[in-house]
């Protein structure tokens, strides 16, 4: 068993509504299995630096006239198609499937990438995961079905944009106040475009907030390129201390920028923190 710890596998259950019950077929039409599984759909979610979660949406339908509930499974996860992990996991509580219903069931498999460095193949920036097993069910007799399951998904090994700090455009520096540009550029490590929808900011200095704000509108990040973003500011050191005036006077003037980012991108919507504590100089224009 490989690092069993690093995949995380919880089952959800979410009634999607009653469906006609079964019918009897005629001799030409095959007969249903009482329970039938499909993939439905995959999802890349909790995105960082340090890896993601890939989430399988299984579709189960019981089209018998009997209530089953689901009692255990075991699944086996490879990654480029070499074993990654494999479990058995029986349930304290069976998930109820009643007849003529259907059920949408969640796997989620955490993918860290600081262990996936012996599957990776190729130029390292996708991969694929291959989730296979069967899922067991009991009857109210407690008759047994095995619904067996194999689905397959690529996932990117993903690389957060890079944050610069600018120089600061710096138009006024008083006793009073100051009115400068703080401006910092994102940088697309990725081989595919990201186009960023929103970013939620919050700019420290001298351990307190001086700017939240929100950037929105489609922003296009090439795949390679960086963008430049300015945030137009105004400090009156007398309501906000002049410890802030104390740090915009040195010759190299330390930030801390937070980012929340949302970007649609060939994978899908993503969702990602950026974080820099970094020192920059002044440029001084009237």
């Amino acid at each position: 068993m490989k690092k069993n710890w690093l995949i995380l596998l919880i089952m959800t259950a979410l009634w999607l509504g009653l469906r006609p019950g079964p019918t009897e077929a005629g001799p030409a039409v095959l007969a249903r299995k009482n329970i039938e599984l499909s993939l439905k759909e995959t999802r890349i979610g909790e995105l960082s630096a340090s890896g993601l979660t890939l989430s399988f949406y299984l579709l189960l339908e019981n089209n018998s006239s009997r209530n089953y509930g689901l009692v255990s499974y075991q699944y086996q996860v490879l990654i480029n198609d070499r074993e990654y992990f494999r479990q058995p996991v029986s349930l304290d509580q069976p998930i109820g499937l009643p007849a003529g219903r259907q059920a949408l069931v969640n796997f989620p498999v955490r993918i860290n990438y600081q262990y996936l460095e012996p599957y990776l193949t190729g130029s390292g920036r996708q991969a694929s995961c291959r989730m296979s097993g069967e899922i067991i069910f009991q009857d109210e007799k407690k008759k047994t079905e095995r619904v067996p399951f194999n689905f397959q998904a690529d996932f990117p090994i993903f690389k957060l944009p890079e944050i610069k700090f600018l120089p600061l455009l710096v138009r006024d520096l008083t006793l009073g106040g100051a009115d400068f540009d703080f401006r910092f550029s994102l940088g697309n490590q990725n081989d595919y475009d990201l186009l960023i929808q929103k970013i939620n900011l919050e700019l420290w200095l001298e351990n307190r907030v001086i700017h939240r704000g929100q950037l929105t509108g489609d922003q296009a990040l090439s795949a390679g390129q960086s963008r430049s973003y300015s945030l137009p500011l105004m400090l009156d050191f007398f309501e906000q201390g002049r410890e802030l005036r104390e740090a915009l006077e040195k010759a190299q003037v330390t930030f801390t920028l937070k980012l929340k980012v949302e970007a649609d991108s060939a994978w899908g919507w993503l969702l990602f923190p950026l974080e820099t504590t970094a020192s920059v100089s002044k440029e001084f224009r009237r």
